[in-house]
């Protein structure tokens, strides 16, 4: 097992999605494979209080058996284990997963954390999937965090009688999209289920003013990616400026943008305020 890691903000390995949080936190903890934070990746939460139908803990170990990659954010140090019950899980994880807080070693299960943790976990997910939630949930929290920052958010539909399912539902009817099979997802990220999702590339033309290579979009990428793209031509714009440049909804425009910071063409400025990344991929 990976020993813990202690990442600084100023450190390189400090995971990119997290630098542009309102309240980036200034240290982090970190146990298992710390690439993980670097990947694309969906967000599930739920509740708690569970009934069998969200059992939540199951996506970690389902994640685990099918041998996928899977972080958990914790509300406690890393040392500490909570609920008690998800000891092995946790071992686990820190082997073959990987384990993050925000928290130094030792520090208790406190009401407060959770709620805070939630924007870490908002800001590492390319999108949040809401499995169950009542009215008043930590994960509507984590919700409203993705939402803030821009990114999608999917909720589960329950039976319509189940106070464990009244917060998802209002997130469907405040405009959340509803998942009943996996190829949901996937569909709206820009994929059919059973292929990857698609990320436009950068290529290389002449070199421009500066002696810098200049960059463009591969053939792959999606139309509203490219109409983003030369949007931000002129520079860093904010997304109701970019919205009404390239006439798209927030959702779809969204989901262009990921596609682009994904790819490492789009950089995040606080605001939010999106511009051409400055380095490209090779």
């Amino acid at each position: 097992m990976t020993a813990p890691r202690v990442l600084e903000f100023e450190d390189p390995q400090y995971p990119t999605a997290l630098r542009n949080l309102a309240q980036p936190p200034p240290t982090l903890y970190v146990q298992g494979r710390l690439e993980l934070l670097e990947r694309p990746g969906i967000a599930v939460v739920g509740t708690r209080r569970h009934t069998t139908y969200g059992r939540d803990a199951t996506v970690h170990r389902t994640a685990l058996d099918v041998g996928g990659d899977t972080v958990a954010v914790l509300g406690t140090g890393l040392d500490v284990r909570y609920p008690p019950e998800h000891e092995d899980l946790a071992e686990l994880m820190a082997e073959r997963g990987c384990l993050v807080s925000e928290f130094p070693p030792g520090t208790p299960p406190l009401k407060y954390h959770f709620p805070q943790r939630n924007r870490l976990i908002a800001g590492l997910a390319r999108a949040v999937l809401v499995v169950e939630a009542p009215e008043k949930s930590g994960a509507l929290i984590t919700a409203h965090y993705a939402l803030e920052e821009g990114k999608e958010v999917f909720a589960v539909p329950g039976p319509i009688h189940s106070e464990s399912s009244r917060g998802t539902h209002r997130l469907i009817q405040d405009g959340a999209f509803l998942v009943a099979l996996a190829a949901d997802i996937l569909d709206v990220l820009g994929s059919r289920a059973g292929e990857p999702v698609p990320l436009p590339q950068a290529e290389f033309a002449e070199a421009g003013a500066g002696g810098r290579p200049q960059s463009r979009l591969h053939s792959s990428a999606s139309a509203l990616a490219r109409r983003v793209w030369t949007a931000l031509e002129a520079g860093a714009t904010d997304v109701e400026d970019l919205a009404g440049a390239v006439g798209a909804a927030p959702g779809p425009l969204a989901s262009a943008l990921l596609e682009l910071e994904l790819a490492g063409l789009v950089q995040k400025l606080p605001g939010p305020r999106y511009v051409r990344a400055s380095v490209f991929p090779g």
